[in-house]
Formats: C-alpha cells, sequence, structure tokens
C-alpha cells in the first residue's frame, strides 16, 4: 500500500503527460508547427509543462486540485475555441492553437514553462508583481484595440475579465504568495500581448507564455465556492 501511494503521483503524472503528447500530435497534425525543431522541442516540453501546472496547483489546492488544473490547461486550446465566435474559429485554431502548445514561437512557450518553475518558489511572488508593475508602467493603451477585437471575435469580454480577476482572488484563499504571482504573471502576459496586436490572432499567440498560470487561475474559481463538508457538520449538530 505505501509503495502505491509513492507510486500514484508519478503514474499521474506519466498519464497527463501522455493525454498532452497526444493534443501536441494532433495539433501538429491538423494546424502545422515551426519546423522539425520545434516539434521534438514542444513534445518535450508538453509533459513537464503538464507536471509543473500540477505541481503549482498542488502547492495551491492540493493533490485534486493540481489534478484539476493540469486537467484544464490540456484543455485550454479547447477551451479558448469555445471562448472564439464560430467567425473566428478558424483563425483561432490555425494561427493561436499551435502557439498554445509550443509548436510555433517555441522560445516564447518554453519561457512559459520556466516560469511555472519559478513559481513554485513562494519568494518568486516579489518577482512577479515587479514585472507587472514595470509592465503597467509602459503603458496599457493597447488594451483597447484587444477589447474591440474581442467585442468582434468572442463572446464575451467581461467574462474573460471576471474570470481572471475572480480565479486570483479565489487562489488568495490559499496563498497570497501564489495568487500574486499568479496576478503579476498574467498581467504581464496581458499587457504583452496587447502590443502585439489582435491581428491574425497575434494577442491569443502571446499568451502562450502564460498558459500555466490561466489553467490554473480559471481551476482557482473553484475555491471561492465555500466547502460543503463544515456546512454539513453543522447542520448535523443541530
Amino acid at each position: 500500500m505505501v509503495s502505491l501511494e509513492r507510486a500514484r503521483p508519478g503514474l499521474t503524472d506519466a498519464a497527463l503527460g501522455a493525454v498532452e503528447l497526444l493534443v501536441v500530435i494532433g495539433v501538429a497534425a491538423a494546424y502545422g508547427t515551426d519546423g522539425t525543431l520545434s516539434i521534438v522541442a514542444a513534445l518535450l516540453l508538453a509533459p513537464v509543462a503538464v507536471v509543473l501546472t500540477r505541481r503549482l496547483g498542488e502547492r495551491l489546492g492540493g493533490e485534486r486540485f493540481g489534478i484539476a488544473a493540469a486537467m484544464v490547461y490540456i484543455l485550454l486550446p479547447a477551451l479558448g475555441t469555445l471562448y472564439a465566435l464560430g467567425t473566428y474559429r478558424h483563425t483561432f485554431t490555425h494561427q493561436a492553437v499551435p502557439d498554445l502548445v509550443g509548436l510555433r514561437a517555441t522560445p516564447w512557450f518554453a519561457l512559459g514553462v520556466a516560469l511555472t518553475a519559478v513559481a513554485l518558489v513562494r519568494a518568486a511572488s516579489i518577482l512577479f508583481v515587479v514585472a507587472a508593475i514595470v509592465s503597467i508602467a509602459m503603458g496599457t493603451g493597447d488594451l483597447s484595440d484587444v477589447r474591440n477585437g474581442l467585442h468582434e471575435t468572442a463572446w464575451s469580454v467581461s467574462m474573460i475579465a471576471w474570470f481572471g480577476v475572480a480565479g486570483v482572488i479565489g487562489a488568495t484563499r490559499r496563498s497570497v504568495a501564489i495568487a500574486a504571482s499568479l496576478a503579476g504573471w498574467l498581467v504581464l502576459a496581458v499587457l504583452h500581448a496587447a502590443r502585439q496586436g489582435y491581428d491574425d490572432a497575434a494577442f491569443w499567440q502571446s499568451l502562450s507564455v502564460a498558459a500555466p498560470a490561466i489553467a490554473v487561475t480559471l481551476t482557482s474559481l473553484e475555491l471561492l465556492v465555500p466547502p460543503f463538508r463544515p456546512a454539513l457538520a453543522r447542520l448535523r449538530a443541530l
């Protein structure tokens, strides 16, 4: 029993990594890549990205939460496709999805994987916050173009903004340090993406650097829901 308990995290990581590899292979076959080197790098990075996302989620909310965060990470290309309006989905899938899994602009995607490892260090939250402040100081005017682009191509601008803010608030209930890292990471990524413009899915492509942060933040919406067990215990005590 003890050996099985010790082996379970490794088996979970292997299963999640295998699923993500299948996703990357499917995206490569359907939407193209930057070439052989990008394919190899994306395949090597895929399980690493999933495992680090799971560990970041686990650090925030425990084992099950970590697995949920990894699953959300795997589903991000599909979730993004569903969020895009039907008239924009072809552009999103062909222009942005390969970037989100590292098949294009692979060094930028690799930076996001590295930042996930950095976010596991509690003191790193200071670096993420400082980076976000510097990015804000550089200007946020480009967000207006992104807002206009989202109005024309996505279901709701307010919804995606609410997901980000609410997810960070949920994360704060468990770890202020990790929540600060997620907030700083997202601000840095969104403002950088906004400066790339919205044409040809450039905004979405640039968000590949924050894919793990997006996954953990979306999963953190769960943390806003009050726990049921204490409530049931109080009812039984009446």
